[in-house]
């Protein structure tokens, strides 16, 4: 008899929960959309992989909102993903200079430089952006790999910061 109780009061609280979430993330998913319709848009593409039509959202959205940060970010996401690499460059650092301790931004930033090249600046930027978030270290965790439909695992932050020093001992000899 004791038990049966217990039961409907965990049942009772599972079920409560349930709807809270529910509710709470419909609340939460309603309430950007409706104020900043652009960037929701440009969200939903660059998460489409639709880099080009999600960088003409992310414009408006910053037109309409000269300062919102978010939009920044995925304008500079944007231009990475598009291969405009100088014009990503000056995204992100206009991104750092309104969010300066946004170590995501700062990764997205040192993962650019490597792949222009800029292996000295990529370091710096990795090993700062491991510094603020150690987090970063460990790299996307598999269900956000899964959801990003991203094969196997990747190097480590800490694994190519040591692979880039290696390079550039390399280009000493």
């Amino acid at each position: 008899m004791e038990l049966d109780k217990v039961y409907r009061v965990i049942r009772f609280l599972g079920i409560g929960m349930i709807f809270l979430s529910l509710s709470w993330a419909i609340f939460k998913s309603s309430t950007p959309s409706e104020r900043r319709p652009s960037f929701a848009k440009a969200v939903g593409l660059y998460t489409d992989g639709k880099f080009e039509e999600a960088l003409e959202f992310y414009e408006i959205a910053i037109s309409e909102y000269p300062e919102f940060v978010h939009a920044k970010r995925g304008r500079a996401r944007s231009l990475m993903q598009l291969g405009r690499d100088q014009q990503a460059l000056e995204a992100f650092n206009e991104v750092l200079s309104l969010d300066p301790d946004s170590a995501v931004s700062i990764a997205n930033r040192a993962i650019l430089e490597d792949r222009m090249g800029l292996y000295a600046k990529a370091i710096e930027d990795y090993e700062r952006a491991m510094k603020m978030d150690p987090k970063l270290e460990e790299g996307l965790d598999w269900f956000t790999r899964f959801l990003q439909n991203r094969k196997g695992k990747k190097q480590t932050l800490p694994e190519r910061v040591e692979t880039l020093k290696g390079l550039l001992e390399e280009e000493k000899k």
